[in-house]
């Protein structure tokens, strides 16, 4: 069942996550440009673009 958009790694392209987040779907409230600034919104999508990726399943012992 998904829970949300993927944000990371390899998250939407910017327009999705930026109309996600200014009009999103469901219960979250959207965040205006008062309150989140288009500045701020691209800070945090290019942070979401930072993080590496998770290793693979296969190769953590405990899930093997």
């Amino acid at each position: 069942m998904p829970t949300g958009p993927r944000l990371g790694p390899k998250p939407l392209a910017f327009a999705q996550f930026s109309k996600l987040v200014r009009q999103p779907i469901g219960q979250m409230p959207p965040y205006t440009v008062k309150s989140l600034p288009d500045k701020d919104l691209a800070d945090i999508y290019a942070f979401l673009q930072s993080l590496p990726a998770p290793p693979e399943a296969s190769s953590i012992a405990v899930l093997r």
